[in-house]
């Protein structure tokens, strides 16, 4: 069985007439189903896969560095000229 053909038989088990909806087309198949999911969990709201995010931007990152090894601005600078090489003396002064 296909995954679209799992969550249309837990709809149409738990809730007929969202299942007749998600036919006719007027409601998506994974709204429908987180709907009825989050019914069978007793949760306020249900997400599928993939929403919650683990990136950090680059400021973030600065920060857990800065906390975890408190580097010098010194130290700051030899990696620079080792990460850029041949552009750090333009925009270093």
């Amino acid at each position: 069985m296909e995954k679209k053909d799992i969550k249309l038989a837990e709809i149409k088990k738990h809730n007929p007439t969202l299942h007749s909806k998600v036919m006719t087309g007027s409601v998506k198949l994974q709204d429908a189903y987180n709907e009825v999911m989050s019914e069978i969990m007793n949760v306020k709201e249900m997400r599928g896969h993939g929403t919650k995010s683990t990136k950090i931007t680059l400021e973030q990152e600065f920060e857990i560095i800065c906390k975890r090894y408190k580097p010098k601005i010194e130290d700051w600078i030899e990696l620079l000229k080792k990460q850029y090489p041949f552009t750090y003396t333009s925009f270093l002064k």
